[in-house]
């Protein structure tokens, strides 16, 4: 059979989408695959932040947490108590 005779129906379909929809859902609008470029993304307004606060300072930073520290010498500490006196009640 020649090309041009084959008919229509051989020709094979586009396949069909993969994403089900349920009745009363609600279709989303396709995303974006990649973030704007910086050409593209909004501008922000030049100039000050937070204007309204001039004599505003920021809090000094938090103590070091040092509780697990002090825990973990602790229990070496009284493992290695427990190791000699129950050594020396063996003994």
């Amino acid at each position: 059979m020649p090309r041009s005779a084959v008919p229509r129906s051989a020709v094979p379909q586009p396949a069909a989408p993969t994403q089900v929809v349920h009745p009363g859902q609600v279709q989303l609008p396709p995303r974006p695959q990649f973030a704007p470029t910086p050409q593209q993304a909004p501008r922000l307004p030049q100039g000050a932040l937070a204007s309204g606060f001039p004599d505003y300072r920021s809090p000094a930073p938090s103590p070091v947490n040092r509780t697990g520290l002090y825990v973990g010498i602790l229990v070496c500490l009284l493992t290695l108590v427990f190791a000699v006196v129950g050594f020396a009640v063996v003994a």
